[in-house]
């Protein structure tokens, strides 16, 4: 099966539904039902990228707020849920402004430089325990190990 390797927090975004699009450098033709696996670097790591209030929109979101400091919540080194790839959208200025003026906490947990591609995800599913996995990078095939 098809996999993605994201960086925590926003693979926990993703897994949950509360993040819907998944911006890289670059496009897939792949549709389909697509792993979400959790890199292994530190969620700090990927709170530190986080700008404009975007890490509390994250934590607010997914209801951990209280919980600031509580990092285990966020497995890494696992594949932690699937998803729906539906589309694979390339990013221009209307784009970044409309999703940035009607959906704001997509826009906080994303990239949305023009020339970047927006992954649209759909049918989230977040996994009751995570599966230990190697991640890789680009788009990959997953096989139990």
């Amino acid at each position: 099966m098809k996999a993605i390797t994201v960086i925590q927090p926003w693979a926990t975004l993703l897994a949950t539904g509360k993040k819907h699009i998944e911006t890289r450098s670059w496009r897939t033709k792949y549709r389909g039902e697509i792993l979400i696996h959790a890199g292994k670097k530190d969620p700090l790591w990927g709170i530190s990228m986080m700008t404009d209030g975007a890490w509390e929109k994250a934590l607010l979101v997914l209801g951990l707020y209280e919980e600031f400091n509580r990092f285990e919540r966020f497995p890494t080194g696992a594949v932690i849920g699937k998803a729906n790839l539906v589309n694979c959208l390339r990013i221009d200025e209307l784009t970044a402004a409309l999703i940035k003026e009607q959906h704001p906490d997509e826009y906080a947990f994303g990239d949305f430089t023009p020339g970047r591609y927006a992954w649209v995800m759909t049918d989230p599913v977040l996994f009751e325990k995570p599966i230990p996995a190697s991640g890789k990078q680009g788009l990959w095939n997953w096989e139990v190990e």
